[in-house]
Order: C-alpha cells, then sequence, then structure tokens
C-alpha cells in the first residue's frame, strides 16, 4: 500500500543507493519507537479498540473506564503526523548526497523539533477550537511552522515537484485572500489542508493496509506467491516472465505499490527471466508493467483507491468491484504481449528441476487464505480498516501452522484453522453454539497431544490453542462479528510475540522477529504516502478556500471547446506528466479536483452518464471520470522521461533505461488504451449496471472479450509477429483495426477477426509470396 520511493542519482559519480540513512542504535531505536506508536495509536484510538477491550472487561465484569478515553479526528491525525515528522528527518536528509546519508545533523534535530510540537500542539489545542472556532496568534504563528515542515517534510521523501505545486498553490491562495493569516491557517491547519479528507482516508483506511502488507511480506506470503507462480509457469515458453506478469498482480493485493513489487518480486523474477533468453531490456520491463498494475488489482488498489472511495462516497466494495474488469483487461494484455514476444525470440521453458514441485505448493495453498479472507470481508461490505485487521489474525495463525520445522500434522492444523476461522463470522444468534465447538476442537487437539498422534505441546498447538479459545471466548460473551475479528487480528500480533518469544526454534524466533519488525516497518512505510496526502491536502484546501474547484472545470471545458475527447486527451497527458514527479495518491488528488469535474461538467447530462449508480447518489458521469484519472496517475509509473518503475527494473536488469521504459510502454498499452474504453462503455464498471438482464450479461461479456481482442490485435502490430515475422503493410492493417476497435463497434471487431483469421490461416503464405 506504499506509495513509490523515489530513486536519486546524483552528478559527480556520487550515487547513493540507500534511500534513507543508517543510523546509530539510539536514534534507530527512536524511530523505531515512533514507528510503532503509529501503530498503536492507530488501533487503540482510530480503530477504536479500545472500545473493544472496554466491551470485552465489561462483559467479563470489569470495569476499566481508563479505556473509553477518547480524541478527535484530528488529534489522532495530528498525533500520527508528529511521529511521522520524527521518522522523516532522522531517516532522510536534507540533500541526497553522501556526505548527508552519513550522519544526523543539528538543524535535522531542529527541524524535527519543530515538526513533532506544530503538530502536538494542534493535539492539544484542537478541543478548545472546537468550543470557539476562532485563532489566536500563537495558533497562526504553529500552523504556519506545521505547513512549512510538511512541505520541507515532503520534498526530503518525495523530491522537489509535489512541494513545488503545493508551494505555488499557496501563493495564490495567501493571495486570492489579501493575506488573511489567520483565514490561511484556520483552512489549511484546523480545517481541511493537511489534515483534510486525503489525510484521514491515510489514518483511518490505508494505514490498516500498510500493516496487513508489512505483515504479509515478512512473514513470507510474497516469497511464496512468486515461487509458485514460477514453478506454475516456469516450465513453459517464457514461464518466467509469464509468472512475473500473475504473481506481480497478486502482489499487488498485499503492497499496492510499483515500485514495491518490482523491487520485491523483480529480485526473483528479472534474473529468471534473463536466464530463460530475454534479453535486459524486456526482462527489465515485463517486472515494472506487471508491478504497476498491481495499484489497478483487487481487493488492495492501493492508496488512491481508498481515496476516491471517499471522494465519491461510495464504499469501497464498490469500487473493487468496479475495477475487476480493467484489472483483468490490463493484466490480459500484458500477458499477449508477453506470449508474443516468447514466441517471436523462439524461448523454450527451464527445466523442471529448477523450481519446486507443484505438490509443495498446493499443500502450501492455505498460505493464501488471509488474502481470501480480506477479499472476502470487504465485499460483504465490513470495514476496510476491520477486514484488514481480522486477515492480519489469520494470516499469523496459518504463518505458524506452516512452519515444516515445527512437528504437527498440517493437514490437521489448516482444517482447524479454516474451520475456526468460518465459525468466526458466524452470528452472534449463535454464539454461545459456537464457542462449544471451538472449545471441542481445543480438547481434540489437547487429546492428541497427549496420545502423540499428530500434535505435540509446541508453538503450533501453542499459537491455535490461543486462538481457539480466544475466538470462543468473545462468541460466548456475545461480541459482535466486527468486534471480533478486529480483536483477533489484534490479539494475533500479541499471541504471536509471546509464543515466539517463548520459543527455541529458530523458525520461532524468526517468526517472533517478523511479528515486531513488520510493526515497525508499517510506520517507516506509511511515511511516504501520507505526506503525498497531506500535501495534496494542502491543495484541495486552497481550491476549497478560493473557490477555484469549480471554476478549474469550466475553463478546461472552455480550453477544448466542449470537445469530450479532446478532453479527455489533455486530462491523459496532464495525468501522466504529473505522476511523472508527484506519487500516485497525490496525482489522483490533484486531477480529481482540477481535471475530473471539466470531463464530469462535459458528460453529466448525456445518458448513461446522467443517471447514478444504483444505490447511491453519485453520477456515473463522476465515477467514470474519476477511475479515467486514476489510471494515468498510475501509468505514470512506466511512461518516460522519468518512469520510476521502470528505472528501477533496467537498474536490476542491468540494461538501457530508455530501451526498458519504452518497451514497458509498449506492453502497457491496455493501460493507456483502457481507460478509454471503459469511460466510453460504463457499463464494464459492473456497480453502473442496475439490472442484469440476460441481454446485459451479454453485452458486457461482449466489451470483455472485445477488449481483449482489440488488446490482441495491438499486441501482434507492435511486436510484428504472429507464427512468423510480419511485413510492415500487415502489421499497419492489423494496427489501425486494432486502434479502430477501440470503439467496440461490432463492424470493426468483425473487420478485426477476419483480419485475424486471414494471419492465422494465411500468413505464412502471405510472406512466402512477398518473398
Amino acid at each position: 500500500m506504499a506509495e513509490e520511493p523515489s530513486i536519486d542519482v546524483v552528478e559527480m559519480e556520487e550515487v547513493v543507493i540507500e534511500r534513507t540513512r543508517t543510523l546509530p542504535p539510539r536514534l534507530e531505536l527512536v524511530v523505531k519507537v515512533a514507528a510503532v506508536l503509529i501503530g498503536l495509536y492507530e488501533i487503540l484510538f482510530i480503530f477504536n479498540f479500545n472500545y473493544t477491550l472496554y466491551d470485552l472487561f465489561q462483559r467479563l465484569g470489569v470495569e476499566l473506564e481508563f479505556l473509553r478515553i477518547t480524541f478527535q479526528p484530528k488529534q489522532g491525525e495530528a498525533f500520527v503526523m508528529a511521529m511521522l515528522m520524527v521518522i522523516t528527518f532522522l531517516l532522510y536528509p536534507i540533500r541526497k548526497r553522501e556526505t548527508y546519508f552519513r550522519k544526523v545533523f543539528s538543524y535535522d534535530y531542529i527541524m524535527g523539533a519543530a515538526g513533532v510540537v506544530s503538530m502536538l500542539y494542534l493535539f492539544a489545542v484542537y478541543e478548545r477550537y472546537i468550543l470557539t472556532s476562532s485563532l489566536n496568534q500563537t495558533d497562526v504563528i504553529f500552523g504556519l511552522l506545521a505547513i512549512i515542515m510538511v512541505i520541507e517534510a515532503t520534498r526530503r521523501v518525495l523530491g522537489w515537484v509535489l512541494p513545488m505545486i503545493v508551494v505555488l498553490f499557496l501563493l495564490y491562495g495567501i493571495y486570492a485572500i489579501n493575506y488573511d493569516w489567520t483565514r490561511f491557517v484556520q483552512q489549511l491547519y484546523f480545517d481541511e489542508g493537511i489534515f483534510g479528507i486525503p489525510f484521514f482516508v491515510m489514518t483511518i483506511y490505508v494505514f490498516a493496509f500498510i500493516f496487513f502488507g508489512a505483515f504479509l511480506l515478512r512473514i513470507g506470503v510474497s516469497d511464496y506467491i512468486t515461487e509458485f507462480m514460477i514453478s506454475l509457469f516456469g516450465k513453459r515458453p517464457g514461464g518466467p516472465a509469464k509468472s512475473a506478469v500473475i504473481s506481480s498482480a497478486l502482489m499487488g493485493t498485499v503492497s499496492g505499490s510499483s515500485v514495491a513489487n518490482v523491487l520485491t518480486t523483480g529480485t526473483f523474477t528479472i534474473p529468471l527471466m534473463k536466464k530463460a533468453g530475454y534479453p535486459p531490456e524486456i526482462a527489465g520491463a515485463v517486472e515494472p508493467v506487471a508491478s504497476t498494475g498491481g495499484q489497478l488489482m483487487p481487493p488492495i488498489m492501493g492508496a488512491a483507491a481508498f481515496i476516491m472511495a471517499e471522494f465519491l462516497n461510495l464504499p469501497y466494495n464498490k469500487i473493487i468491484i468496479a475495477a475487476v474488469l480493467p484489472a483483468l483487461v490490463y493484466y490480459g494484455g500484458v500477458y499477449l504481449f508477453i506470449d508474443l514476444e516468447t514466441k517471436r525470440l523462439g524461448l523454450k521453458g527451464m527445466a523442471a528441476e529448477a523450481f519446486k514441485t507443484m505438490a509443495y505448493f498446493l499443500r502450501k495453498l492455505y498460505i493464501l487464505l488471509p488474502i481470501v479472507v480480506i477479499t472476502v470481508a470487504l465485499v460483504w461490505g465490513i470495514a476496510p480498516q476491520i477486514a484488514a485487521i481480522s486477515s492480519l489474525g489469520v494470516a499469523i495463525w496459518v504463518a505458524w501452522i506452516s512452519r515444516d520445522e515445527i512437528y504437527g500434522n498440517e493437514k490437521l492444523y489448516v482444517a482447524v484453522a479454516l474451520l475456526a476461522t468460518l465459525l468466526m463470522f458466524l452470528s452472534k444468534d449463535v454464539g454461545k453454539q459456537t464457542s462449544m465447538v471451538l472449545l471441542a476442537m481445543f480438547l481434540l487437539l489437547a487429546a492428541l497431544g497427549v496420545m502423540k498422534k499428530g500434535v505435540a505441546f509446541n508453538e503450533k498447538f501453542y499459537i491455535t490453542s490461543l486462538f481457539l479459545l480466544f475466538i470462543a471466548l468473545t462468541k460466548y460473551l456475545g461480541m459482535g462479528k466486527e468486534q471480533i475479528v478486529l480483536m483477533t487480528g489484534v490479539f494475533g500480533i500479541v499471541f504471536s510475540i509471546l509464543v515466539g518469544y517463548r520459543s527455541a526454534l529458530d523458525s520461532g524466533k524468526m517468526m517472533y522477529r517478523a511479528t515486531y519488525e513488520a510493526m515497525i516497518d508499517a510506520g517507516k512505510t506509511s511515511v511516504s504516502v501520507m505526506l503525498a496526502a497531506a500535501s495534496a491536502g494542502l491543495i484541495q484546501g486552497v481550491l476549497t478556500m478560493t473557490g477555484e474547484l469549480t471554476n478549474i472545470g469550466y475553463r478546461l471545458i472552455s480550453l477544448t471547446h466542449g470537445n469530450l475527447w479532446l478532453l479527455l486527451l489533455l486530462t491523459m497527458v496532464f495525468s501522466l506528466i504529473l505522476g511523472m514527479g508527484v506519487p500516485t495518491t497525490a496525482n489522483y488528488i490533484i486531477t480529481s479536483l482540477v481535471a475530473a469535474p471539466a470531463i464530469y461538467m462535459l458528460v453529466r447530462n448525456i445518458a448513461p452518464y446522467n443517471q447514478p449508480v444504483p444505490g447511491y447518489t453519485v453520477l456515473i458521469a463522476m465515477l467514470a471520470a474519476h477511475f479515467f484519472v486514476f489510471y494515468f496517475g498510475i501509468l505514470a509509473d512506466v511512461t518516460p522521461p522519468v518512469a520510476l518503475a521502470s528505472y528501477a527494473g533496467s537498474a536490476i536488469a542491468g540494461g538501457d533505461f530508455w530501451k526498458t521504459a519504452m518497451n514497458a510502454v509498449k506492453y502497457a498499452l491496455a493501460g493507456y488504451i483502457g481507460p478509454y474504453i471503459y469511460f466510453t462503455h460504463p457499463e464494464m464498471f459492473l456497480i453502473t449496471v442496475s439490472e442484469w438482464t440476460p441481454a446485459m450479461i451479454i453485452r458486457v461479456l461482449y466489451y470483455l472479450v472485445a477488449t481483449l481482442f482489440v488488446m490482441y490485435l495491438l499486441a501482434i502490430a507492435l511486436t510484428g509477429f504472429y507464427s512468423t515475422k510480419l511485413k510492415s503493410w500487415m502489421r499497419g492493417v492489423i494496427g489501425i483495426l486494432g486502434l479502430a476497435g477501440v470503439t467496440l463497434n461490432p463492424i470493426v471487431i468483425g473487420a478485426g477477426v477476419v483480419a485475424w483469421l486471414g494471419l492465422k490461416f494465411y500468413g505464412a503464405r502471405f510472406e512466402k509470396s512477398a518473398a
């Protein structure tokens, strides 16, 4: 879920390899404490775990009034930002040169302290502000200091581009309100701005998924996914590249970050692709394209998708449903390109001996259970943050079970975990009966342990027993479903630390370290995405304060003379250029405020855009406009000249950056063309369909198949290969039909089918006659 790290190359042969400082132990401890405090505050007060704990103890007959303490949302956001300031000014130097990475300077401490104090000041005075809605001179001073520190922190972490854009908006904002500093600070510090909707979404929803992703990465789920896909596809022609596409799609459900995916799965898949015969410029392009799609891939699509849900006032589960077909088209398009490139290069599969057996991966398939749980929970409508934390408990449980070094009948433990997970989601109406079943399962395991039949009194038994008994207790006490799944996730962390700390086995110690290190990783990883949201929130605050939010849309419509296609094209270019220097989250926020309203205003009175999304008040026009800008902001990661994901891929592959980036653009073609198709055929978002009649089902299926076929035609044209190398005129015909097919007009698609059949049956004959 984290935003992409920046990659900095410094002149004069001074290249900084580390993205952050390597701190001495005492300062590293400070960073770790700050990171853990973010997680603890989020869990206790933002996810309302304190009230859940209070309810638990109250049902047990114990009144713990201190657990009922509460803070305003803005206070929680201010505390989180204060801890982010600690992490930022200690880990990120003022300049990206090697000298500044060697130690923390006095000005780092001063600016870090200024950032912390300016945030904690809001925490301290916010309740007074709620009552009076007035500011004094001290409020203004601390507010201005906070704004400056957020801009500087963002510059250190994300580079110059976003802060420069923010500063330009701030200068315009203060000029537009006639230098009214009180109003300026009130809007951008107390009301919106830093702590506006984007940062609110980060703390409420996104951090839970960062937390979830950090644990899954630490306990080995990413390694399992990558190795499984390599084993599944590796023996086939082009297997390593195809496995990279699938594994990155699945990894996208965990990290939601393009560069993070490249650096995670790419370090394994890119060398394998090169070993299989792919040139470095192709191997280095496949992984970035596949990884970039991770932010389009449900159920965890990246931070911008959560903000979209908030902006549109739609539940997040509706956003992930809307993204299903576009994600399939994107990865389908990438796969088709790779398949043709593989055939063009004449590559073969790798030896079966190079991979673990398929039986091993099928036996360990339950490791993916947390991803299944979070998907089901989101679709059911459980609050996103609760769904993430509940899946965390399941992830920890199955990770312990998967340790082969710890004795225990794996099938038995897996069956227990699966059944207990299902029982956990049952209604509290059958709570007491459920608790009896869970207790019986515990007694069965204990009895088998006494008889030494597939169970021993070791780590697997202890972690399973703790989960069973705790879930049984909460069910017996009649607690609600969301309370139980939340507590299971949180206490799962505690159980893992306790069992791991007491373990004498290496695998037990590894799980112990993975558990607490994941908490630290979550805090560190959240820095970039949260600062991007806070900075973009300042832009949103200025647009609201000055009333320019609507005016910009009308100006864009005037600029394009009301031509929809020209406006869409202009929006695409704007999103791609902005995304070259701005993270995905900030990119989406800016373009959704600037360009999406213009698109919305242009089509809002035209059917079907003038219809609301069934069950909600937001018009289809707004949904389509927001998805349009969302896609192109993401694709900036593979679009030259910056193309951070392509840069990471080329660095790992050792290939030429420009060739790698151009190949990446080619393979990601479905991402560049798809948004136009979805916008003009909004039924492909699924949630826009009011009634699923047989005719509508056929129509949507036609749209999906036709879109994939268009991508196939374009892949043939751009690779210049279909069973044999194609002549230029053949590539031109296929390419024109592919581009014309973007309309999904049945006549054009039919002509494309005829051309494809001609290639299939007569392509080689054309080549011979031409020769």
